[in-house]
């Protein structure tokens, strides 16, 4: 009997030191996920996904008559133009009244109606009177102003222009929207959602609920394809380094956390140009263009669409389009005349590309030009390098390009310089401030429900790298997914 008490005692205990071990084993192997089967798609595999996304892209029906002004008087033009003397000196401390500045406000107004090419794409005179009300019960708030608090005052109450060229003395009415990459930690795109290289699976960040729009695929420093959170901020473009104005906490579905911090934004601009270079080494005439080789692959950059050096620039294409892959470098092409553009495409792929919202460009004053077939066949690889220096004509480029096959857009988003031009320049007769405003008008394309483009935001790249980085990790990812 004692024996068998005995034999029960030791089962139990064998018993319980089982399921301990179970219970722990359970445990060790519930903390240690499994790491994620990671693949990665061969060249020809991504770019029938970005061709795929890139044909998908549709216009709605637009009636682009409804926005034509006809030519105008010469009569109605005479008010704005500027005289032979040309732009008078502003001084910001010069005292104006506050007749004075009323007349300035009618006089910018009498511009819009007669000048500006989204005038009445933006609302017609519904809208522009009440913000010309608004800013005039302003004005009449103080008997005097200087010509710098008007200006600031103009600058606010402007601030319903979504329109990048437009300009008061050099100065925006709204801010571009830049990227900060949180690169800490590369994040894999699986059935199970975004995955870390261990297998933590990404259950939510806070603050973001929408995690197919924070993260962006990118290419991580091996050339892999990895996503990475991106978030889009606003600020000033110049040459200052900025802070991201929150970090962010990531939360993994076995419980854990971490914190994100996000890399300073430092503008790719006119300083990293081929023109800069050019001027640094001492030559006499200003180079925009230049040819080269990374790991292999052509590259060919040019940094403004100036018509004076079309030749040059229409050679550089001629330079790589019988290349199986080549990159065009436009990451500091802060733009220019759109005929060099329509010129470059023409001679990389043997036609003219419509555009997904070039096609709807136009000038106000003269009407629509018809437009070529969207989607164009064509079997060799062009990556084309984007920063937010990349701007007006060059987005057209990008714009058009997107409609031939085998288009890889990789950097930043660009510029957001698109809903018109640069081609009137007048100034206010009292206060002196300069104004910028284009007789054409651009309207945007539409992807689904989103837009495929927005003013100050600008087109967004297939893979999302900083622009200093682009060509190098361009050249990595052609290798890795090569091989």
């Amino acid at each position: 009997m004692l024996f068998l008490e005995r034999g029960i005692s030791i089962f139990v205990k064998r018993s319980i030191f089982v399921s301990l071990s179970s219970i722990l084993l359970a445990l060790a192997l519930a903390g240690c996920a499994a790491a994620p089967k990671i693949s990665q798609p061969t060249l020809d595999e991504l770019m029938a996904e970005v061709n795929a996304q890139h044909q998908s892209i549709q216009q709605k029906p637009i009636d682009r008559w409804h926005f034509i002004k006809g030519t105008p008087d010469e009569a109605i033009l005479e008010p704005y133009r500027i005289g032979d003397e040309g732009f008078k000196a502003f001084d910001q401390d010069a005292v104006i009244t506050a007749d004075q500045v009323a007349q300035d406000v009618e006089y910018l107004f009498g511009a819009f109606a007669t000048l500006y090419g989204p005038y009445d794409y933006l609302g017609g005179a519904d809208v522009f009177d009440a913000h010309k009300a608004e800013i005039l019960a302003q004005c009449a708030q103080r008997e005097s102003w200087t010509a710098q608090e008007f200006q600031e005052l103009l600058l606010d109450g402007l601030a319903f222009l979504p329109d990048a060229h437009f300009n008061i003395n050099g100065h925006r009415t709204n801010l571009f929207q830049v990227p900060f990459f949180f690169r800490e930690t590369a994040f894999y795109k699986t059935d199970a959602g975004y995955q870390t290289a261990e297998g933590k699976t990404v259950e939510s960040v806070d603050n973001h609920p929408e995690l197919e729009e924070l993260f962006k695929r990118s290419i991580s420093p091996k050339g892999k394809i990895v996503y990475y959170p991106i978030l889009l901020e606003p600020r000033e473009l110049n040459d200052q380094p900025q802070t991201c104005s929150e970090t962010l906490t990531v939360r993994y579905t076995d419980g854990s956390s971490e914190t994100l911090t996000a890399e300073p934004f430092q503008l790719y601009g006119w300083e990293n140009s081929v023109r800069y270079k050019s001027i640094q080494r001492g030559d006499e005439r200003i180079v925009l263009t230049e040819l080269r080789e990374t790991e292999g692959v052509p590259v060919f950059e040019f940094d403004a669409c100036q018509t004076s050096y079309t030749e040059e620039i229409v050679a550089g294409a001629a330079a790589i389009k019988d290349a199986p892959i080549a990159m065009l470098d436009l990451r500091t092409n802060g733009g220019g005349n759109s005929t060099v553009v329509d010129r470059w495409v023409a001679e990389y792929c043997g036609q003219t590309l419509p555009g997904n919202m070039t096609q709807y460009s136009f000038n106000v004053f003269y009407g629509p030009n018809n437009s070529p077939s969207k989607w164009v066949e064509h079997e060799n690889i062009l990556v084309v390098l984007t920063g937010k220096y990349s701007a007006s004509s060059a987005e057209s480029l990008v714009d058009k390009i997107q409609d031939l096959e085998n288009v890889l857009l990789i950097g930043e988003n660009t510029g957001g310089y698109f809903l018109t031009s640069a081609s009137n320049k007048l100034q206010l007769p009292n206060s002196l401030v300069s104004i910028v405003m284009g007789d054409g008008l651009t309207i945007p394309a539409y992807e689904g429900e989103g837009y495929y483009f927005k003013e100050f935001e600008g087109f967004y790249p297939d893979l999302w790298v900083p622009a200093a980085e682009a060509e190098e990790l361009a050249a990595k990812l052609i290798q890795h997914l090569s091989q």
